[in-house]
């Protein structure tokens, strides 16, 4: 019973291994076909991985961002005082040609305009004045010079007569003003043309115990005041000093202002100052005509000119415009003091003038159609792109705008925003002309300042061998392009060198040399492809 017993144990034992063998083996082999599954150079492509080489129409374009610029604006002018009725727009508005921009009350304009027409009548008399002096100032001159010379000898006798009596006022001379002094008769010097009657003018004055300040005070007067002075008022200046009226103090005084008449009389000769009369007649002039065609739209009203939108606002309705900026209009021409200002030294021409006569104002500014937009085109795309060729805008929101090129400059210049493509085989030097196009009617999607996509179209083949880019692969050391042929009866794939044309820049190759139409190609292999691979269509679904 024990031996039967035994027995059975040991064939459950047999069993057991046998399983557990073959369970091994099964795994072994399952490893195996994994392993040899995996190693294998078959494979799985979706049904439409495989396409043919068809024909079709390739365009070869260029693409490039362009910044927007202002084609031409509209300042609106207003005059200071205008009353404004009615404002229509506001800042971003789009408008129509024919719309109404703003109203105005025109009732206190014409009195406006009329200042203006007299500031204009004002400079021109005084220019034809001048001409008119002008023309006589070489006679008055001569018979001047010669009142000078006489002047000076009988001044230069009475200089004599007078020393004594000047060293000794000129010992009184208090040190603190000594560097006033020296500076006081080198102006005055500068006037007579003689040092010594300049010293002897001052000490002169200094011997009347007048204080520095009442000195310096009478002597700027008198060499920064009217260029006409008449000796009634000089006597009268002495006197109130306690000068008295000695005849040298007199005829030194006089000399001075035969001296500054002489001057301005060589100005005239010279024709220095002509240049000054006309400049204030000419700004008088176009600060009037412009009042006048100012007053002439304000009448109208705003009324924009064409298509466009409202880039500022200054007014606003129902107000009395007043011009904040503009301090102390010119309401009158002062050629005398800009003539006093000359015979002193201290004139500046040019803030004078433009201090005479201010333009007016804008109150409202439109940017009107059409806008423009500057890139650079590199140089294997310059001859490609002509003047008036059709142009794609895109603007920020996806828009596309029709435009067309309206400027290619003859000259290069150095960037860094040249389309790369457009220098693809060259040197690398990033050199390229400025191109502009013009876009006739934007929206408010296409901003002066930011930039928008331009797309130009280059060169068009129709019927031509195509495969898509990503079919198109470059051989290892750039040797040349290639594609993955497909056989069907084999399953197997074979690169195939291939000879690419046109681009169309965005989805396809012009085929040239090496495959034909129907041929099937891997439309986009993966980097484990290898010549001679097997392919496996996975079923659809």
């Amino acid at each position: 019973m024990t031996m039967k017993s035994g027995g059975k144990k040991s064939v459950k034992k047999k069993i057991m291994m046998i399983t557990a063998c073959v369970v091994i083996v099964a795994l072994m082999g399952y490893a195996v076909y994994y392993v040899a599954k995996s190693n294998s150079k078959e494979a799985e492509l979706k049904p439409d991985g495989i396409i043919q080489v068809d024909r079709g129409d390739l365009i070869s374009t260029y693409t490039s961002s362009a910044t927007v610029e202002s084609g031409r604006q509209g300042n609106f002018a207003i005059l200071d005082g205008t009353k404004v009725t009615g404002v229509n727009v506001r800042v971003g508005d789009m408008v129509k040609k024919g719309d109404v921009l703003a109203t105005f009350d025109a009732s206190s304009l014409d009195s406006m305009l009329a200042l203006k027409k007299r500031d204009y009548e004002n400079a021109k008399k005084s220019y034809q004045e001048y001409q008119k002096s002008a023309a006589e100032a070489p006679k008055q001159s001569a018979a001047l010079k010669k009142q000078i010379a006489e002047l000076e000898k009988k001044v230069a006798q009475l200089q004599k007569e007078s020393e004594a009596e000047t060293a000794s006022a000129a010992a009184t001379t208090s040190a603190a003003g000594n560097a006033q002094l020296d500076e006081l008769k080198a102006s005055i010097a500068g006037l007579l043309g003689n040092t010594r009657l300049a010293s002897l003018l001052v000490d002169r004055v200094f011997a009347s115990n007048g204080s520095v300040a009442q000195t310096l005070s009478a002597f700027q007067n008198l060499l920064g005041g009217s260029l006409m002075m008449n000796s009634s008022s000089l006597q009268s200046m002495m006197s109130s000093m306690g000068m008295g009226s000695t005849e040298l103090v007199s005829a030194s005084l006089e000399l001075v202002q035969l001296k500054v008449q002489d001057s301005v009389l060589s100005m005239q000769v010279g024709g220095s100052l002509e240049s000054v009369y006309k400049s204030v007649s000419d700004s008088a002039e176009a600060a009037y005509l412009q009042a006048q065609a100012t007053v002439s739209q304000l009448k109208k009203n705003w009324v924009a000119e064409t298509d466009g939108i409202i880039r500022d606002v200054g007014i606003a309705a129902g107000e009395v415009y007043h011009d904040r900026a503009a301090s102390n209009p010119a309401s009158s021409i002062n050629v005398t003091s800009l003539l006093a200002s000359l015979s002193t030294g201290n004139a500046d021409i040019t803030s004078l003038l433009s201090g005479l006569f201010s333009n007016s104002p804008s109150g409202m500014v439109v940017e009107y159609y059409p806008f423009t937009a500057t890139f650079l085109l590199g140089k294997y795309d310059i001859a490609k792109v002509a003047l008036d060729q059709s142009v794609k805008v895109t603007s920020v929101s996806g828009q596309e705008f029709d435009a067309i090129v309206s400027y290619i400059s003859p000259v290069a210049k150095e960037s860094s925003d040249i389309n790369i493509s457009s220098l693809m085989g060259s040197s690398g030097s990033a050199k390229g002309v400025e191109a502009r196009i013009t876009i006739p009617q934007p929206d408010k999607s296409i901003t002066i300042g930011l930039d928008v996509e331009v797309s130009i179209e280059l060169e068009k083949k129709s019927n031509v061998l195509r495969v898509p880019i990503q079919s198109v692969q470059i051989s290892e050391g750039n040797e040349g392009y290639y594609v993955f042929l497909y056989d069907r009866d084999t399953k197997t794939i074979h690169k195939q060198m291939v000879k690419t044309g046109l681009f169309d820049g965005n989805a396809y190759y012009e085929i040239t040399e090496g495959l034909k139409e129907g041929q099937e190609i891997i439309q986009a292999p993966v980097k484990t492809m290898k010549d001679g691979d097997k392919v496996k269509l996975a079923a659809n679904g």
